[in-house]
């Protein structure tokens, strides 16, 4: 019920629901001034600085002169690239691989339950906990790979991590940490479709792999890509997972643009440089949702 407050000349005068609405949302509007806004703006105060600490610290504007400098930067271009090709291929394998939880889910079979304990599991683990496992699964030295290797006379270190599989590498532990969120809201999804269709489509006859394209996909579209842009926001902001399983390395091969970010601000200490990079990581974050809605999503939303 709307609250009630009383004027200056005594009447008492009820609030209207927007009002009341907005008197509740004040504790959680001023929260977000306070952690986004001020942040915020004080990201951009720096990317329109140069900040140096020898010698005391002191500022200079320098207007747009840091947002050129890392747009002229080979590096920074090689390390969107490089966020650009892991972001696909993660969110590529996260669906794929959600999807396949959810068709095995979705049947009915003894020892469900358990099965779906432990496929949830990866999702329980932090990005961290992600990075060492799979740092120690793939590491040439002492890694799993490379004593299984061992175990049946290979005599030399398997090297699963290199300039040219390490992007991909990362990506399968991406997905193997998201894909079962994804695979439980689609299992959740399919519940929810009537038997008769597949009652009807058995009555045509139609194979499985009709049945899927014609009764079980078109419902999980949205759902399909409602995670597609999720997958595509936390891959291209991911920067713990990397830091911990390859450094970067080997060489530059996979310094993602967080990690580029990371370098630059608190390795180099160049923070105008790092605050003017987040933006450029935050333009890329909303250019590649927003393509996924143009290209994608406003199919789907004609389809609901």
């Amino acid at each position: 019920m709307p609250g009630a407050v009383s004027s200056a000349s005594g009447r008492t005068g009820e609030l209207s629901n927007l009002q009341f609405a907005l008197l509740l949302a004040l504790p959680v509007i001023a929260f977000l001034l306070l952690v986004v806004i001020y942040p915020l703006g004080y990201a951009v105060w720096l990317s329109l600085h140069t900040i140096k600490f020898f010698g005391g610290y002191h500022s200079t504007f320098v207007g747009a002169q840091n947002f050129i400098d890392i747009a002229r930067s080979a590096d920074f271009w090689q390390s969107t690239l490089t966020s650009i090709r892991f972001t696909v291929e993660s969110v590529v394998l996260t669906l794929a691989i959600g999807l396949g939880i959810a068709l095995v889910l979705a049947r009915p079979f003894r020892g469900r339950a358990l099965v779906r304990a432990l496929i949830i599991l990866p999702w329980s683990v932090s990005l961290y906990g992600t990075g060492v496992i799979f740092f120690y699964l793939t590491s040439s030295q002492g890694g799993v790979i490379s004593a299984v290797f061992g175990l049946f006379g290979g005599d030399q270190p398997v090297s699963i991590i290199n300039t040219s599989t390490v992007v991909e590498v990362l990506s399968i532990g991406n997905a193997w940490n998201l894909a079962p969120l994804v695979g439980f809201f689609l299992a959740a999804n399919i519940a929810t479709i009537p038997e008769r269709l597949y009652h009807l489509a058995a009555v045509d006859r139609l194979g499985a792999f009709a049945t899927f394209f014609n009764v079980t996909l078109p419902p999980l579209r949205f759902t399909l890509f409602v995670f597609a842009c999720i997958a595509t926001t936390m891959s291209l902001r991911l920067f713990d997972y990397v830091y911990l399983m390859t450094g970067g390395g080997p060489g530059r091969a996979s310094a993602v643009l967080p990690y580029e970010l990371y370098k630059t601000s608190f390795q180099s200490l160049k923070l105008g440089l790092g605050a003017a990079m987040s933006f450029y990581l935050l333009a890329l974050i909303v250019l590649s949702t927003g393509l996924l809605y143009f290209v994608w999503g406003r199919r789907v939303d004609r389809s609901i």
